[in-house]
């Protein structure tokens, strides 16, 4: 079973993407010379809050992946 703190090798040039990429989107990469692979789920839940001091506002967002969800104040 591999860890995600396994060493990672360096693939330039190289994207894992999820399977839902539109065929568009393929094609623009394609022709920019990347090598995609594609998998039904390529992270697991993500979830980041940004501080924009700028704006003195927060900004959230969340993967589609489960009960995910972003809280700030």
């Amino acid at each position: 079973m591999r860890s995600s703190f396994d060493t990672h090798a360096s693939q330039p040039g190289r994207l894992v993407l999820n399977e839902s990429v539109p065929q568009w989107v393929r094609k623009e990469l394609a022709q920019r010379g990347y090598r995609m692979e594609f998998q039904a789920r390529t992270s697991g839940p993500i979830n980041a809050i940004l501080l924009d001091h700028a704006h003195g506002t927060l900004w959230g967002g969340s993967s589609n992946h489960g009960e995910d969800y972003g809280i700030a104040w």
